[in-house]
Protein backbone atom coordinates (compact mmCIF):
# COMPACT_ATOMS: atom_id res chain seq x y z
CA UNK A 1 0.00 0.00 0.00
CA UNK A 2 1.33 3.41 -1.01
CA UNK A 3 1.09 6.56 1.07
CA UNK A 4 0.85 9.91 -0.71
CA UNK A 5 1.27 12.94 1.55
CA UNK A 6 1.12 16.57 0.49
CA UNK A 7 0.80 20.09 1.82
CA UNK A 8 -1.14 22.71 -0.10
CA UNK A 9 -1.53 26.40 0.70
CA UNK A 10 -4.83 28.13 -0.07
CA UNK A 11 -4.66 31.52 -1.75
CA UNK A 12 -7.79 33.01 -0.13
CA UNK A 13 -9.77 30.04 1.19
CA UNK A 14 -12.28 27.56 -0.22
CA UNK A 15 -15.82 26.37 -0.36
CA UNK A 16 -17.31 22.88 -0.63
CA UNK A 17 -21.08 22.84 -0.89
CA UNK A 18 -23.00 20.82 1.71
CA UNK A 19 -24.81 17.87 0.02
CA UNK A 20 -28.51 18.41 -0.60
CA UNK A 21 -28.33 22.19 -0.82
CA UNK A 22 -29.48 24.02 -3.92
CA UNK A 23 -30.61 27.61 -3.51
CA UNK A 24 -28.97 27.99 -0.11
CA UNK A 25 -25.27 27.18 -0.49
CA UNK A 26 -23.70 26.43 2.88
CA UNK A 27 -20.10 25.21 2.97
CA UNK A 28 -18.32 22.46 4.87
CA UNK A 29 -15.60 23.60 7.31
CA UNK A 30 -12.93 21.36 5.76
CA UNK A 31 -12.68 19.55 2.41
CA UNK A 32 -14.08 15.99 2.73
CA UNK A 33 -12.34 12.81 1.48
CA UNK A 34 -14.22 12.77 -1.83
CA UNK A 35 -13.07 16.31 -2.61
CA UNK A 36 -9.45 15.34 -1.99
CA UNK A 37 -9.77 12.28 -4.24
CA UNK A 38 -11.35 14.47 -6.90
CA UNK A 39 -8.56 17.04 -6.63
CA UNK A 40 -6.00 14.29 -7.28
CA UNK A 41 -8.03 12.67 -10.06
CA UNK A 42 -8.48 15.89 -12.05
CA UNK A 43 -4.88 16.18 -13.33
CA UNK A 44 -4.79 12.42 -14.02
CA UNK A 45 -7.91 12.75 -16.17
CA UNK A 46 -6.62 15.85 -17.94
CA UNK A 47 -3.39 14.05 -18.84
CA UNK A 48 -5.33 11.05 -20.16
CA UNK A 49 -3.68 8.41 -17.98
CA UNK A 50 -6.91 6.97 -16.54
CA UNK A 51 -8.17 3.74 -18.05
CA UNK A 52 -11.86 4.41 -18.79
CA UNK A 53 -12.52 0.77 -19.75
CA UNK A 54 -14.80 1.30 -22.71
CA UNK A 55 -16.85 4.11 -21.17
CA UNK A 56 -17.40 7.14 -23.36
CA UNK A 57 -15.55 10.19 -22.12
CA UNK A 58 -14.84 13.74 -23.20
CA UNK A 59 -11.85 15.29 -21.44
CA UNK A 60 -12.40 14.91 -17.71
CA UNK A 61 -16.10 13.94 -18.00
CA UNK A 62 -17.12 10.26 -18.08
CA UNK A 63 -20.48 8.93 -19.30
CA UNK A 64 -21.99 5.72 -17.91
CA UNK A 65 -23.82 3.08 -19.97
CA UNK A 66 -27.06 5.10 -19.64
CA UNK A 67 -25.31 8.24 -20.90
CA UNK A 68 -25.35 9.76 -17.42
CA UNK A 69 -22.48 12.04 -16.44
CA UNK A 70 -20.11 11.02 -13.65
CA UNK A 71 -16.78 12.14 -12.29
CA UNK A 72 -13.61 10.24 -13.20
CA UNK A 73 -12.92 10.24 -9.44
CA UNK A 74 -15.39 7.34 -9.37
CA UNK A 75 -12.69 5.21 -11.02
CA UNK A 76 -10.23 5.80 -8.17
CA UNK A 77 -12.49 6.14 -5.13
CA UNK A 78 -12.51 2.43 -4.28
CA UNK A 79 -8.69 2.34 -4.25
CA UNK A 80 -8.04 5.37 -2.04
CA UNK A 81 -8.57 6.29 1.60
CA UNK A 82 -8.13 10.04 2.01
CA UNK A 83 -7.91 12.25 5.10
CA UNK A 84 -6.93 15.85 5.76
CA UNK A 85 -6.16 18.30 8.53
CA UNK A 86 -5.28 21.95 8.85
CA UNK A 87 -2.05 23.04 10.50
CA UNK A 88 -2.40 23.90 14.18
CA UNK A 89 -1.47 27.55 13.56
CA UNK A 90 -4.28 27.84 11.00
CA UNK A 91 -7.31 30.05 11.63
CA UNK A 92 -10.29 30.11 9.30
CA UNK A 93 -13.75 31.65 9.36
CA UNK A 94 -16.96 30.36 7.82
CA UNK A 95 -18.79 33.16 6.09
CA UNK A 96 -21.65 33.72 3.67
CA UNK A 97 -21.47 36.38 0.96
CA UNK A 98 -24.49 37.66 -0.89
CA UNK A 99 -24.11 36.75 -4.56
CA UNK A 100 -26.30 37.56 -7.54
CA UNK A 101 -27.43 34.18 -8.85
CA UNK A 102 -29.90 32.83 -11.38
CA UNK A 103 -33.05 31.84 -9.46
CA UNK A 104 -35.29 31.11 -12.45
CA UNK A 105 -35.17 27.35 -11.87
CA UNK A 106 -36.59 27.78 -8.35
CA UNK A 107 -39.67 29.67 -9.57
CA UNK A 108 -42.99 28.02 -10.37
CA UNK A 109 -44.73 28.28 -13.74
CA UNK A 110 -47.91 29.61 -12.12
CA UNK A 111 -50.06 32.01 -14.14
CA UNK A 112 -52.03 33.71 -11.38
CA UNK A 113 -51.79 37.23 -12.80
CA UNK A 114 -52.17 38.75 -16.24
CA UNK A 115 -48.45 39.56 -16.21
CA UNK A 116 -47.56 35.93 -15.49
CA UNK A 117 -49.95 34.68 -18.16
CA UNK A 118 -48.45 36.99 -20.77
CA UNK A 119 -44.94 35.73 -19.97
CA UNK A 120 -45.95 32.07 -20.02
CA UNK A 121 -45.44 31.65 -16.27
CA UNK A 122 -43.88 33.41 -13.28
CA UNK A 123 -40.41 31.99 -13.86
CA UNK A 124 -40.15 33.77 -17.20
CA UNK A 125 -40.59 37.27 -15.76
CA UNK A 126 -37.32 39.20 -15.61
CA UNK A 127 -37.86 40.27 -12.00
CA UNK A 128 -37.80 36.62 -10.87
CA UNK A 129 -34.78 35.50 -12.89
CA UNK A 130 -32.07 36.74 -10.54
CA UNK A 131 -31.79 36.87 -6.77
CA UNK A 132 -29.40 37.66 -3.92
CA UNK A 133 -28.39 34.38 -2.27
CA UNK A 134 -26.03 33.56 0.61
CA UNK A 135 -23.02 31.59 -0.66
CA UNK A 136 -20.89 29.99 2.05
CA UNK A 137 -17.10 30.22 2.07
CA UNK A 138 -14.23 29.54 4.43
CA UNK A 139 -11.79 32.43 4.50
CA UNK A 140 -8.26 31.32 5.39
CA UNK A 141 -5.65 33.27 3.39
CA UNK A 142 -2.42 31.24 3.23
CA UNK A 143 -4.04 28.44 5.24
CA UNK A 144 -2.15 25.15 4.85
CA UNK A 145 -4.07 21.92 4.34
CA UNK A 146 -2.16 18.67 4.87
CA UNK A 147 -3.51 15.58 3.12
CA UNK A 148 -2.72 11.88 3.33
CA UNK A 149 -3.97 9.37 0.76
CA UNK A 150 -3.48 5.65 1.30
CA UNK A 151 -3.54 4.07 -2.14
CA UNK A 152 -4.12 0.41 -2.93
CA UNK A 153 -1.56 -0.64 -5.52
CA UNK A 154 -4.42 -2.29 -7.41
CA UNK A 155 -5.14 1.27 -8.58
CA UNK A 156 -2.64 0.49 -11.34
CA UNK A 157 -5.63 -1.22 -13.01
CA UNK A 158 -7.10 2.21 -13.80
CA UNK A 159 -3.94 4.37 -13.84
CA UNK A 160 -1.66 3.81 -16.82
CA UNK A 161 2.10 3.97 -16.37
CA UNK A 162 4.07 3.78 -13.14
CA UNK A 163 1.55 4.31 -10.33
CA UNK A 164 3.98 5.95 -7.90
CA UNK A 165 5.27 8.40 -10.51
CA UNK A 166 1.77 9.25 -11.75
CA UNK A 167 0.51 9.93 -8.21
CA UNK A 168 3.48 12.16 -7.45
CA UNK A 169 3.04 14.11 -10.67
CA UNK A 170 -0.72 14.49 -10.14
CA UNK A 171 -0.15 15.79 -6.61
CA UNK A 172 2.20 18.50 -7.88
CA UNK A 173 -0.33 19.40 -10.58
CA UNK A 174 -3.23 19.94 -8.16
CA UNK A 175 -4.52 23.48 -8.56
CA UNK A 176 -7.61 23.48 -6.35
CA UNK A 177 -9.11 21.58 -3.43
CA UNK A 178 -12.80 22.39 -3.41
CA UNK A 179 -14.78 24.46 -5.89
CA UNK A 180 -13.03 25.83 -8.96
CA UNK A 181 -12.26 29.05 -7.06
CA UNK A 182 -10.55 27.16 -4.21
CA UNK A 183 -7.05 27.71 -5.59
CA UNK A 184 -4.04 26.13 -3.89
CA UNK A 185 -0.28 26.04 -4.33
CA UNK A 186 1.21 22.63 -3.55
CA UNK A 187 4.35 23.00 -1.43
CA UNK A 188 5.37 19.46 -0.47
CA UNK A 189 4.75 15.99 -1.95
CA UNK A 190 6.07 12.61 -0.81
CA UNK A 191 5.28 9.01 -1.76
CA UNK A 192 6.30 6.04 0.38
CA UNK A 193 5.01 2.75 1.75
CA UNK A 194 2.26 2.99 4.37
CA UNK A 195 3.25 1.29 7.61
CA UNK A 196 0.54 -0.31 9.81
CA UNK A 197 1.05 0.47 13.51
CA UNK A 198 0.36 -2.16 16.16
CA UNK A 199 -0.87 0.36 18.73
CA UNK A 200 -4.21 0.90 20.43
CA UNK A 201 -3.66 4.57 21.34
CA UNK A 202 -2.33 7.04 18.78
CA UNK A 203 -2.19 10.79 18.23
CA UNK A 204 -3.37 12.26 14.94
CA UNK A 205 -4.23 15.63 13.44
CA UNK A 206 -6.25 14.18 10.57
CA UNK A 207 -9.99 13.55 10.55
CA UNK A 208 -11.29 9.97 10.55
CA UNK A 209 -14.63 8.08 10.57
CA UNK A 210 -16.14 8.15 14.07
CA UNK A 211 -16.71 4.39 13.99
CA UNK A 212 -12.95 3.78 13.92
CA UNK A 213 -11.91 5.41 17.19
CA UNK A 214 -12.82 7.36 20.32
CA UNK A 215 -11.13 10.62 21.27
CA UNK A 216 -9.51 10.51 24.72
CA UNK A 217 -7.68 13.85 24.69
CA UNK A 218 -7.78 17.01 22.61
CA UNK A 219 -10.36 19.33 21.07
CA UNK A 220 -12.47 18.13 18.16
CA UNK A 221 -15.83 18.50 16.46
CA UNK A 222 -17.92 16.14 14.35
CA UNK A 223 -18.90 16.63 10.73
CA UNK A 224 -21.05 14.59 8.37
CA UNK A 225 -19.27 13.64 5.15
CA UNK A 226 -20.32 10.86 2.79
CA UNK A 227 -19.09 7.60 1.31
CA UNK A 228 -18.20 7.47 -2.36
CA UNK A 229 -20.05 9.68 -4.80
CA UNK A 230 -23.64 10.84 -4.84
CA UNK A 231 -25.92 12.20 -7.48
CA UNK A 232 -29.04 11.51 -9.48
CA UNK A 233 -28.38 7.76 -9.66
CA UNK A 234 -26.28 7.36 -6.50
CA UNK A 235 -27.92 7.71 -3.10
CA UNK A 236 -26.10 9.81 -0.52
CA UNK A 237 -24.61 7.66 2.26
CA UNK A 238 -23.59 9.96 5.14
CA UNK A 239 -20.69 9.11 7.45
CA UNK A 240 -19.86 10.91 10.70
CA UNK A 241 -16.24 12.01 11.05
CA UNK A 242 -14.15 13.23 13.96
CA UNK A 243 -12.29 16.43 12.99
CA UNK A 244 -9.40 17.45 15.32
CA UNK A 245 -9.37 21.14 16.24
CA UNK A 246 -12.05 23.77 16.80
CA UNK A 247 -15.04 24.86 14.73
CA UNK A 248 -15.33 28.52 15.85
CA UNK A 249 -13.01 29.88 14.68
CA UNK A 250 -11.79 27.01 12.54
CA UNK A 251 -8.48 25.71 13.83
CA UNK A 252 -6.41 22.59 13.31
CA UNK A 253 -5.45 20.40 16.26
CA UNK A 254 -4.26 17.02 17.48
CA UNK A 255 -6.22 14.37 19.38
CA UNK A 256 -5.34 11.18 21.21
CA UNK A 257 -7.47 8.31 19.89
CA UNK A 258 -8.38 4.91 21.28
CA UNK A 259 -8.88 2.66 18.27
CA UNK A 260 -12.08 0.62 18.01
CA UNK A 261 -12.41 -2.87 16.51
CA UNK A 262 -12.52 -1.68 12.87
CA UNK A 263 -9.77 0.91 13.28
CA UNK A 264 -6.04 0.74 12.62
CA UNK A 265 -3.34 3.38 12.65
CA UNK A 266 -0.92 3.90 9.77
CA UNK A 267 2.33 5.82 9.54
CA UNK A 268 2.74 7.70 6.28
CA UNK A 269 5.86 9.77 5.67
CA UNK A 270 6.04 10.62 9.38
CA UNK A 271 2.31 11.34 9.70
CA UNK A 272 -0.09 9.13 11.70
CA UNK A 273 -3.61 8.55 10.37
CA UNK A 274 -6.53 6.45 11.59
CA UNK A 275 -7.89 4.11 8.92
CA UNK A 276 -9.70 0.83 8.39
CA UNK A 277 -8.25 -2.43 9.67
CA UNK A 278 -9.78 -4.42 6.80
CA UNK A 279 -9.41 -2.44 3.60
CA UNK A 280 -9.25 1.32 3.50
CA UNK A 281 -11.53 2.73 0.81
CA UNK A 282 -14.43 4.96 1.87
CA UNK A 283 -17.24 2.45 2.35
Amino acid sequence: MLALTLRARYHWGFWVRVPGTSKAQATLPIPPPTTIIGALTYPLARRGVLSIRGLRHEGDVVFDDKDGIMSPAWLLSKYIYAVAGFDQNYTGYQWSDLSRCVTLLFQETTKGTDEEKAAGGRRYLMKYRMGALPVGKVYCPSGVLSMVLLVDEAASEVVEGNLEDELRMAAWQMTRVGSKESIVSVEEVAVSRAKPLDERFVKTRYYFPARLGEVKEGSYYTESFWRGGWGRRARLEPEEYIVPGERVPLRGGEVKVSLLDDGMAFEANGEVVVGYKHGFAQR
